[in-house]
């Protein structure tokens, strides 16, 4: 399903019926990544599972936008009673943020090794994030892949390629 949200095209997966939950992704992965836990939860709760802007099926088109403001413009179009956030990493960074901006529009939050605005990358770490910011910019999603898995699942401080990640789709704007 896509809503047009903030002047973007917005996909998410609904199913389910109940409480509604809103599981948000990790920045290394889309709304898929929740596809096991959105099958159990759906038996009870209404699973809301959205692409964050420039992941997944959701587009970026150009201009400032923001993630929080993305998030309750979908909880507004569909109609939604105080919802339960799920965020992992860059998701649960944005469930952070949206809970202190609208506490009002939450029940529960549940984070998964939360990123949490602000913080700044140990300054030994720096070249990685400047890699992955320089294939961002010059929208090399393949580059930009690369860095994340470099980044986030082998880490600065392990053998490069020490994790193997046989099932990530790459992730396109």
């Amino acid at each position: 399903m896509e809503l047009t949200l903030n002047g973007a095209r917005i996909h998410y997966q609904r199913s389910g019926a109940g409480l509604p939950v809103i599981f948000l992704h990790a920045g290394i992965g889309d709304s898929r990544m929740w596809g096991a836990q959105a099958d159990e939860f759906a038996r009870e709760f209404d699973v809301i599972r959205p692409d964050t802007r420039g992941f997944g099926r959701s587009e970026m088109p150009p201009g400032g936008w923001s993630a929080e403001s993305d998030l309750l413009a979908l909880i507004d179009a569909l109609e939604l009673k105080p919802a339960h956030l799920v965020g992992c990493s860059m998701g649960g960074g944005i469930a952070i943020d949206f809970a202190l901006l609208h506490p009002e529009r939450i029940s529960k939050l549940v984070l998964v090794g939360a990123a949490v605005s602000g913080a700044q990358p140990d300054p030994e770490d720096a070249k990685l994030y400047a890699t992955a910011a320089a294939a961002r910019e010059a929208k090399d999603y393949e580059a930009l892949n690369d860095a994340m898995l470099d980044l986030f699942l082998d880490w600065p401080h392990r053998r490069p390629g020490l994790v193997a990640w046989p099932i990530c789709e790459h992730v396109t704007a």
